[in-house]
């Protein structure tokens, strides 16, 4: 089989990776990928794509070790370098994970997403205010999605600006009314204000949202 049989071969059994992946079968896709990268080992998406699936399997040291693979082939891979910053989220590591989505930005300024996760990370760090401007600077890309006007809503909170931070939630909640992360943000801020009856709706919300709680909840 020449070079070019390779490739090929490479690209069929990664693009059965991905349908496997899209059934939901993580382990059947990462076969297939590991297949494919022993074919073809310089094509940065299929190790992107390995990683992504090792991320959903929660592997997320594995995963990165496959992220960093496709940033060496092509370091202005701003997928490699966005999921990479996922993965060190679900570790924790939030400075190197800005470090990340930072990169990202670079590559592509109008990723609302790496904005939001910028300023997730330093909501993670306690760090309120810092965390704002990149929550505007996401929702001024992508005014439509609900996620970062709830988390700036989340830092207002936090800095005892509950006014304002009221106004971010509904906001989401018009965006998503079906996000009972936002009401359960919104029911905290009303029993702050002392507004329980109020509260206890947002709460019955979120419960009927999430299908009941357990009882271990």
């Amino acid at each position: 089989m020449g070079r070019w049989d390779d490739k090929e071969k490479a690209l069929d059994l990664n693009n059965d990776g991905v349908d496997l992946f899209e059934q939901g079968d993580f382990e059947g896709s990462i076969a297939c990928y590991n297949e494919s990268i022993w074919l073809n080992p310089e094509d940065e998406i299929v190790w992107v794509n390995k990683g992504i699936s090792l991320y959903e399997l929660e592997t997320y040291g594995e995963a990165i070790k496959c992220f960093d693979n496709a940033i060496h082939l092509n370091a202005q891979y701003d997928d490699a370098w966005f999921y990479k910053g996922s993965a060190l989220f679900e570790q924790e590591k939030y400075p190197e994970c800005i470090k990340c989505f930072d990169k990202v930005i670079r590559i592509n300024p109008e990723c609302a997403e790496a904005q939001n996760n910028i300023g997730m990370s330093l909501l993670r760090l306690n760090q309120f205010e810092e965390s704002i401007p990149y929550f505007v600077q996401s929702i001024e890309i992508d005014s439509e999605v609900s996620i970062p006007w709830r988390n700036r809503g989340m830092a207002l909170l936090e800095l005892g600006k509950y006014d304002e931070a009221i106004t971010y939630f509904d906001q989401a909640i018009v965006l998503d009314p079906c996000d009972s992360d936002t009401w359960i943000n919104k029911g905290n801020l009303l029993k702050k204000l002392g507004k329980h009856a109020e509260a206890i709706t947002c709460f019955d919300q979120a419960i009927s949202l999430k299908g009941g709680l357990d009882e271990s909840e």
